[in-house]
């Protein structure tokens, strides 16, 4: 598949397969939550541990949490936070611009060590799920589970369809890309 004209678009799809190659190295158990600012004007994903996402709702993350061992650990210190808006300086780096895949999973192991830790483990269910996010991604489908102006859906992933014209094909259906498993968190999201 070629890759999408948009710079904007191909760094969107960096960083999530910047999350696919931390899922191949055994850090499974990191997952994403993708979404629009309040603007409308900028993707965002922000990067967890499995233990701050809704069992209910597993691609929407808790702000603050208490982990299992008691410590209450504010998610600020737990969440890569990436938005479009930073073009090419991922989780506002300056010296990523030119990075691949894997050298921003380096980056990202060596610099959010904490959160790298916590997101050490498998979680096959939730790899198989995010291949089909990823692909879909490639194909010019965004995830966006919470935006401002609709309400959340706990049936599947929202998809925004940002295929430049000449990937458009007659009697196109929009995929679907259901929830993914639950998360860790014993409480349910109410948005």
């Amino acid at each position: 598949m070629a890759q999408h004209p948009e710079p904007h678009i191909r760094r969107v799809v960096r960083v999530l397969a910047v999350v696919d190659e931390l899922h191949k190295r055994g850090y499974q158990r990191l997952r994403v939550m993708p979404f629009m600012s309040s603007s409308g004007a900028y993707w965002r994903c922000w990067i967890s541990p499995v233990n701050f996402f809704y069992r209910n709702h597993g691609a929407i993350l808790l702000e603050k949490a208490v982990m299992s061992d008691g410590d209450e650990i504010q998610a600020t210190t737990m969440v890569a936070r990436y938005t479009s808006g930073q073009d090419n300086h991922y989780f506002d780096w300056n010296d990523a611009e030119h990075e691949d895949v894997r050298s921003l999973a380096n980056k990202f192991i060596d610099r959010f060590r904490r959160l790298a830790d916590f997101g050490k483990g498998w979680d096959y269910p939730y790899a198989g799920w995010y291949q089909r996010l990823l692909g879909l991604a490639e194909a010019g489908w965004l995830p966006v589970v919470l935006r401002d102006y609709n309400p959340v859906s706990y049936d599947r992933v929202p998809l925004d369809d940002v295929r430049p014209k000449e990937w458009h094909v007659d009697k196109d259906e929009t995929p679907i890309l259901p929830l993914p498993p639950p998360g860790e968190l014993q409480q349910d999201y109410t948005g």
